[in-house]
């Protein structure tokens, strides 16, 4: 019986070790929808999961320019 419990605490410590948590994984998500795609006044241009062109200002905010500005 002492087995059993044991078998059965190990295997649930092992599965609830690689639960991730749902932001972490909307955090992934966005770094993978994002690719650059030239530049605009010195500023990188960066395309987004739905197709808006845009760079960041010196704020860390995004600035959208015409999509026809990214080369991608």
């Amino acid at each position: 019986m002492k087995k059993i419990i044991i078998i059965l605490s190990i295997f649930f410590i092992a599965c609830s070790a690689g639960e991730t948590n749902v932001e972490d994984f909307e955090h992934d998500d966005n770094i993978l929808s994002e690719w650059t795609c030239g530049t605009y006044n010195g500023k990188m241009l960066w395309t987004g999961p739905k197709g808006g062109c845009y760079y960041y200002n010196s704020n860390g905010n995004k600035t959208y320019v015409d999509r026809s500005e990214c080369n991608c």
